[in-house]
C-alpha cells in the first residue's frame, strides 16, 4: 500500500511539471468554495452550491493551467486588490495581541498608525512619516 501512494505521488509530480500550481488566488477560491458550500446548507440558499462548485472548479483549472504568465498576472492583480484589507487585518491582529502593553493611535496630520508603550505617562511622539509632534497620554 505504501508503494501505491509513493507511485501516485511521483506520477502526480511528473504530470504537474510545466503547470502553474497553487497560489494565493487559488487558496482564496478554495476558501470561498468551502464557505459557500457550508452556507448552502441554510434554507433557501441552495443556489450557493453552484457558486461553490464554480469557485472550486476555477481553482483546479488555475492550478492545472499551463499558461503560467497569465495566471501570474491574475495572482498579482488579486494581491494588489487584497493588499489593503490584509494590512488592516494584520494591524488589528497586532493591536489585539499587544493591547495590554501598547497603546495605538493615529497621527492627526497624515493618519499614520502610531504606538506607544502603556503606563509611561504623557509622552511626546513624533510621527515618522510627516514629522508632526504630538503629546499623548499612554
Amino acid at each position: 500500500m505504501k508503494n501505491f501512494f509513493q507511485r501516485l505521488a511521483q506520477r502526480t509530480a511528473v504530470w504537474m511539471q510545466g503547470r502553474y500550481g497553487n497560489d494565493d488566488l487559488g487558496n482564496a477560491l478554495v476558501a470561498l468554495g468551502i464557505i459557500t458550500m457550508l452556507a448552502s446548507i441554510l434554507p433557501h440558499c441552495g443556489w450557493l452550491s453552484y457558486v461553490a462548485l464554480a469557485a472550486m472548479a476555477l481553482a483546479i483549472w488555475r492550478t492545472c493551467s499551463k499558461n503560467i504568465g497569465k495566471r501570474r498576472q491574475e495572482n498579482q492583480k488579486y494581491l494588489r486588490l487584497s493588499a489593503k484589507p490584509r494590512r488592516s487585518y494584520e494591524l488589528a491582529k497586532k493591536k489585539w495581541s499587544n493591547r495590554k502593553t501598547t497603546k495605538y493611535f493615529r497621527c492627526k496630520n497624515c493618519g499614520q498608525e502610531l504606538s506607544v508603550p502603556r503606563g509611561k505617562g504623557t509622552m511626546r511622539v513624533v510621527c515618522p512619516k510627516c514629522k508632526t509632534e504630538t503629546k499623548m497620554k499612554s
